[in-house]
């Protein structure tokens, strides 16, 4: 509760002494992996599997982020992840930063990153640390409201997982508005 608190502390003082507005974002990441079924008769679905890629992960992110200045801004996300293959859940939350590339009209690209933990609320939930790192997207239908496009790597150091660490690599789309 305390680290809550903390965290919601931060980012408020951020955005008062920062003088600039809070944004919103919600992204939806898939990640993808070469069919292990290709060429192969579904039973299921009657059907010879023809898809080369399939969807492997889905990593749902939301937060909000305040910008410092037209390079950096930083915010504080909470996400969903789930890699059904694996019968991986982790809830990771983290402090996120951009810092812009290219900045022209309504456009900008950048480069962020990540850095935090994944909480564990049960027993299908893993505990361990998150990082990410990414190029993004964003282009601006007006001043609150902006599309989001992504490349990102994340790593999942997880507490008794075979391999310590899971590695995804993915792509997603959101919007940012307030």
């Amino acid at each position: 509760m305390q680290k809550a608190f903390f965290i919601s502390l931060l980012l408020i003082s951020m955005a008062t002494y920062s003088q600039k507005k809070i944004h919103y974002n919600f992204i939806l990441n898939v990640t993808f992996m070469a069919n292990e079924n290709f060429g192969n008769y579904d039973e299921y679905e009657d059907d010879t599997d023809w898809d080369i890629i399939v969807p492997r992960a889905l990593l749902l992110r939301n937060g909000f982020d305040v910008t410092l200045n037209n390079f950096v801004t930083l915010g504080l996300n909470l996400g969903l992840d789930w890699h059904q293959d694996l019968e991986v859940l982790a809830i990771p939350y983290y402090i996120d930063s951009k810092f812009t590339i290219f900045k022209g009209g309504n456009k900008k690209l950048y480069i962020g990153g990540g850095i935090g933990k994944l909480v564990k609320l049960g027993k299908a939930f893993e505990r361990g640390k998150y990082y990410k790192t990414g190029l993004g997207y964003q282009v601006a239908m007006d001043e609150t409201h902006h599309f989001i496009f992504n490349i990102d790597f994340h790593q999942k150091k997880i507490e008794g997982f075979e391999h310590e660490r899971l590695n995804s690599l993915s792509f997603g789309m959101g919007m940012s508005f307030l």
